[in-house]
């Protein structure tokens, strides 16, 4: 099916250096991770784009420039917002959900990460693809993070880029607090 037919969805993309709102698409029956995960795609097309700072706040200021199209470099993203999750298929039997905090420069996102019982998070993340999805996300800025104080946003999910983050910590492998498991 030739690209101008395929399903598009609002996007949020977050680089190092840039904050993009716009729109994407993706193939029928793809999820956002399977298409960033294709390894002859150097670029996420994005169009409707409108261009911010860098940030994780999604439209903060205006934009520093509009554009009909943009191709991200998938080597430069973070996160991206929208889409399709990804889930992996499975029987549920065989499945977990690990809560994680994974850590960026001025940010830290919250949720929980789908993967197989026989796996732990390090192992997880040493086998997976280069992009994967977090449900239920919550994005607190990196000062607020551990103290009592509400998310600045919640996504159902985000596709997450793991050569772009700084770090994760498994929440529930820490001790116990009834929000963060301890983690300050």
């Amino acid at each position: 099916m030739p690209f101008a037919h395929w399903p598009t969805y609002d996007a949020r993309v977050v680089t190092a250096a840039h904050r993009i709102v716009g729109k994407m698409r993706l193939p029928p029956v793809s999820t956002t991770a399977d298409y960033l995960n294709l390894e002859n795609k150097s670029f996420f097309p994005i169009e409707e784009a409108a261009i911010y700072p860098s940030g994780y706040r999604v439209t903060e200021g205006e934009p520093l420039l509009r554009a009909g199209f943009l191709g991200v470099a998938k080597a430069k993203l973070l996160w991206v917002a929208g889409g399709v999750p990804s889930r992996i298929q499975a029987s549920p039997k065989v499945l977990t959900q690990r809560r994680a905090a994974v850590f960026f420069p001025d940010h830290v996102l919250v949720g929980e990460i789908e993967m197989l019982k026989t796996f732990d998070l390090p192992a997880f993340f040493s086998k997976s693809k280069p992009f994967v999805t977090l449900f239920d996300s919550e994005l607190y800025a990196i000062e607020d993070f551990g103290r009592e104080r509400p998310p600045v946003e919640r996504f159902d999910f985000v596709t997450l880029h793991l050569g772009g983050i700084e770090g994760v910590v498994e929440l529930a492998s820490v001790d116990a607090h009834p929000r963060w498991g301890g983690l300050y």
